[in-house]
């Protein structure tokens, strides 16, 4: 997963000063796993032909957005054992209405964005058939867990419980933040813009809220800190930091301890056994592999970006047909 961290910080940050991050172990990366093979399942599109996947669930459920039969109008979808439903949106801002979800849970429910009738950004749940709309989140629904709490926000992080909004409080009140994630036990994900020590820049904070307190995650001793991407039950966090030397390296955050993926591995999901995707890769062990090895030679498609994977070893990924030069999403299932 490409990010522009500078702009993303200026765009969370203002007024800030100091924040501290501790100290890390960063521990060396284990053996690789064996190698898994996968076959592949285009998931389709709302009509016309382009689809990206952002998100999916333990029974192999997929959300993102695909494009109608209309030029450049995108909507959630809901994919279901090969059948692709278009959520809708809120309302139609000058005769379209876009939407897009971002996170699903183990019932189906999908939250994300969606216009409302005045082209507004408004986050959104949509349970069934049924869109809901999430004010106060700052137009973005991020996560939903099994329970379904939902988290959101840009100019600050929330989580709705019960239908009871909660403020999140950064790990210092100079620091803003913006949800990521959130997994079954609550633990809430989110990337905080801080200053960088010496008051020269701005770094960026991973934190964790547990019951509303924020903690902050290792990095691997970059100025400009770390970012990111996902959470899994077990409180494994994946994501992106700069390096002392300044390079940009994939990390696995566990336990206190970081761990460097290396520069080639920008992670963007992780899944209870510790697998983690991203980019074109895959990683059961330490060692990434790339994903347009371990599927059947002739599919054609290229893999670009993996964005999910289930506990089951799905895997979902976006995809360039070679023949059209669309954005396809793909079901990826072990072999």
């Amino acid at each position: 997963m490409t990010r522009l961290h500078l702009s993303r910080i200026a765009a969370l940050a203002a007024l800030l000063a100091g924040a501290g991050v501790p100290a890390v172990t960063i521990a060396a990366v284990p053996a690789s796993a064996a190698t898994n093979t996968y076959t592949i399942t285009d998931l389709g599109s709302l009509g016309g032909g382009v689809t990206n996947a952002t998100a999916i669930n333990a029974s192999g459920q997929v959300t993102g957005a695909s494009t109608l039969h209309k030029v450049g109008v995108n909507h959630a979808f809901l994919w279901t054992n090969g059948k692709m439903t278009d959520l809708g949106g809120l309302g139609e801002f000058m005769g379209v209405a876009l939407s897009a979800g971002a996170a699903i849970n183990a019932s189906g429910q999908v939250v994300g964005t969606a216009t409302d009738s005045r082209g507004d950004d408004v986050a959104a749940l949509w349970n069934g058939r049924k869109v809901t709309p999430l004010p106060g989140l700052d137009g973005t629904a991020v996560g939903i867990n099994d329970s379904g709490q939902i988290v959101g926000g840009a100019g600050g992080a929330f989580v709705i419980t019960d239908g009871t909004q909660t403020f999140l409080p950064p790990p210092s009140s100079n620091n803003v933040c913006s949800a990521v994630a959130i997994n079954n036990n609550g633990q809430v994900l989110g990337d905080c813009a801080g200053e960088q020590p010496g008051g020269f820049g701005l770094t960026g904070l991973g934190v964790v809220w547990n019951n509303g307190t924020p903690t902050v995650l290792p990095t691997l001793g970059g100025a400009e800190g770390a970012f990111v991407t996902a959470i899994n039950n077990n409180g494994q966090v994946v994501g992106t930091s700069e390096t002392s030397t300044g390079a940009e390296d994939g990390f696995l955050s566990s336990n206190g301890t970081i761990t460097d993926l290396g520069p080639t591995f920008s992670p963007a999901a992780i899944n209870d056994s510790g697998v983690i995707v991203g980019g074109q890769f895959v990683d059961s062990g330490g060692t990434p592999q790339n994903l347009n090895n371990l599927i059947p030679a002739g599919s054609g498609f290229q893999i670009q970006s993996a964005t999910g994977i289930n506990d089951n070893g799905q895997i979902i990924a976006n995809a360039t047909d070679t023949a059209t030069g669309q954005q396809h999403a793909l079901l990826l299932t072990p072999s």
